[in-house]
């Protein structure tokens, strides 16, 4: 479902809970149903706290006991990791070929979705000597759960299933949940700013020494380097220092750069708003309606 569609079914949302109730509901298995009245804490009480033992057979994938452990075990660590595609091999002392079956299943249940690397190989020469930390260096996709609800389950319930869980143990840790679902609408929203234009690629870039929430590379050349923020401050000039140096330091060539803020921007920063320097604020992504 998109926020658009998620909108039209909850209207008296403002921006701001659309994006929240978003990241969160968006996939719930009793979705058509719920009138998500309240705050968000009342309402993950209400709809997923009160009703875990109903929701418990929409997160069972396979009969075999020990697969369906395995794969809750690879969704955890997807869920509260970096999703990069090999670290849940070594951390879960999972082998390749048993985790090449497994992530093929959730593929094939659409359950998770990958995101291609963009960084490139490094370049190698005749008689030249790799360093010894880059040798065995591979380069990682990066996965995505299909819908939020299925993220937020293996972010919250599944590793605490057996625990007495607090709506407000949840709610300390929501900013930092929300962030990644906010990266994937600026995403959104940085497409559609540039329909004008073929883009040629879209999405995060990561390697492996920096990290972007937001690289456009479009067919007349333009390549945007992106930074979101779901925080409950306003953000400063210093991230977009970094932004720039992170591109620089990543040699990806960008001529602009996209700022997303939750709570705005200093007055220094909205100084150097500019055609190469955007920045858009929560009232913006009312486009994605």
């Amino acid at each position: 479902m998109s926020l658009k569609d998620f909108h039209k079914q909850y209207p008296h949302l403002d921006i701001q809970e659309s994006i929240e109730f978003y990241s969160i509901f968006d996939g719930h298995p009793f979705l058509k149903f719920l009138k998500l009245d309240g705050d968000l804490e009342t309402c993950i009480q209400n709809n997923i706290l009160n009703r875990i033992d109903e929701l418990k057979p929409y997160f069972i994938y396979d009969k075999n006991e020990k697969f369906q452990s395995d794969l809750e075990s690879i969704l955890m660590r997807l869920a509260i990791g970096d999703r990069k595609s090999y670290t849940i091999y070594k951390k879960e002392n999972i082998s390749q070929l048993r985790g090449r079956s497994l992530y093929k299943s959730l593929f094939e249940n659409n359950i998770i979705k990958k995101e291609m690397s963009r960084e490139k190989p490094i370049k190698e020469f005749k008689g030249q000597l790799i360093k010894k930390s880059l040798r065995k260096y591979q380069i990682q996709d990066k996965i995505h759960f299909c819908n939020n609800f299925t993220r937020f389950w293996f972010t919250f319930i599944s590793p605490n299933i057996n625990n007495t869980l607090h709506v407000k143990d949840i709610i300390k840790k929501i900013e930092q949940y929300i962030s990644l679902c906010f990266e994937e609408l600026s995403n959104e929203l940085l497409i559609k700013q540039y329909k004008k234009h073929n883009i040629l690629s879209f999405g995060s870039y990561w390697d492996k020494n920096i990290e972007i929430d937001l690289l456009i590379e479009t067919k007349d050349g333009t390549i945007i380097a992106g930074e979101t923020k779901w925080k409950n401050h306003k953000v400063c000039k210093n991230i977009l220092k970094t932004l720039q140096y992170k591109s620089q330091r990543a040699k990806l060539g960008a001529t602009k750069f996209a700022i997303y803020s939750k709570s705005g921007f200093s007055k220094e920063l909205k100084s150097k708003k500019s055609d190469d320097i955007l920045l858009f604020e929560l009232d913006d992504f009312k486009e994605l309606y």
